[in-house]
């Protein structure tokens, strides 16, 4: 099976694991596994995939109000399952809902992907430089937004790692180290700018530069969490949790009332155990981490979170990143350019931004410590006793 959803008590909430697949024999195994898919694992690889949250709210029917409805629906989209939960007293107004959000996934997918042929991703790589290609407006945003976040983290992060990631497999039945020349040239190819974006007025028209392959996997699944949100909100929707493969987002109050509690996953431990409890309204919530898709190879282990500069998987001194922020997309981008940037660098960017908050743990020789923006300390609880937590000043 594809995804199965583990359920225990604590503290009185119902917490929900979900899992890709059953992990029997611990991550290896889920990774193999993963491999075996057909279509799934290739859509969203180019930067960090978005680790499991555990979602701990009140799901008992009993507890919310007797007027209070909650509908929920699963799809698999974007390489992943996604799934929506809306919570109200007019369930009408909540299944329409509910179906235009699906439906939405679904259009912009077929924008993004870059598996999909008639993609707008697809159709520019398979130009490969040699001519603009006009795309839509949405795809525009999203490619301009990604060159932003790679300007501002100085390549950190960048959405021309496209030929770097396909080289590598990760996640699919061919991962396996590249041929080194191979990987230095697709690290040659790898420049954010040499994208050029010209807005006329019959369209908006892109060009890559020559050999370039886009790969907008580390913002794309943020982007479309953000338009679900706008599109909920738009139709009436007054509490919901948007959750696209852990890309975590939630407006309104939790059914139990008050804010969200959203458990973050233990980076050394297996899935469904969190060291620390955020507790939260109205944001988005993005982990990223090394442990979640991988493969090994003469006893070394090659992850999914590519450093552009060298195309190898990031040396980072972090074993998780969590960034929450009110954007979707920032916090997806964000969440992979400071797993990248390794600690000492992270701290320092993320002075420099105001609205948005984050958890960053790295092994030191005093222990496990799990870092939490100044903002965040009152609403981020550490439940790990093996762990300590120190404040990121801003």
């Amino acid at each position: 099976m594809l995804l199965r959803s583990h359920f225990a008590i604590i503290n009185g909430n119902v917490c929900e694991t979900i899992k890709l697949k059953k992990s029997g024999g611990g991550i290896q195994k889920t990774m193999k596994a993963k491999a075996g898919t057909s279509r799934s694992i290739v859509y969203l690889t180019a930067a960090a995939v978005t680790v499991i949250l555990m979602l701990l709210y009140w799901a008992n029917s009993d507890s919310a109000s007797r007027s209070q409805q909650k509908i929920q629906r699963e799809s698999y989209r974007l390489g992943t399952i996604v799934r929506i939960t809306l919570y109200g007293d007019d369930s009408e107004r909540l299944n329409k809902a509910i179906d235009l959000s699906m439906k939405e996934i679904e259009r912009l997918e077929n924008l993004l992907s870059v598996n999909i042929p008639s993609s707008d991703v697809s159709r520019l790589n398979s130009a490969s430089g040699d001519h603009p290609v006009k795309i839509s407006e949405e795809t525009a945003f999203l490619l301009e937004k990604a060159l932003e976040w790679s300007e501002r983290t100085e390549g950190a992060f960048d959405p021309t790692i496209g030929k770097i990631v396909k080289l590598w497999g990760i996640g699919t039945e061919r991962a396996a180290l590249p041929d080194p020349e191979e990987l230095r040239e697709a690290v040659r190819l790898t420049d954010f700018r040499k994208i050029s974006i010209v807005h006329k007025e019959d369209g908006i028209f892109v060009q890559t530069g020559k050999g370039q392959r886009i790969d907008l996997g580390g913002i794309a699944k943020g982007y479309v969490t953000d338009k679900i949100k706008e599109l909920l909100i738009k139709e009436g929707v007054s509490s919901a949790l948007i959750d696209l493969g852990g890309n975590i987002a939630v407006f309104g109050d939790s059914p139990k009332m008050g804010k969200w509690k959203l458990g973050i996953q233990h980076p050394f431990r297996p899935r469904g155990e969190y060291f620390g409890i955020a507790e939260v309204s109205d944001v988005s919530v993005v982990t990223s981490g090394p442990y979640e898709r991988y493969f090994e190879s003469d006893g070394v282990r090659y992850h999914h979170i590519f450093d552009p500069a060298t195309g190898y998987p990031a040396r980072s001194d972090l074993a998780s990143v969590t960034v929450i922020g009110a954007d979707s997309t920032d916090a997806d981008a964000l969440s992979t350019a400071l797993f990248v940037m390794g600690f000492g660098k992270s701290v320092s960017f993320l002075k420099d931004l105001k609205n948005i908050d984050a958890v960053l743990v790295t092994e030191k020789p005093e222990g496990t410590i799990a870092y939490v923006t100044h903002k965040l300390s009152g609403s981020f609880i550490l439940k790990e006793s093996d762990m300590k937590k120190e404040m990121i000043s801003q």
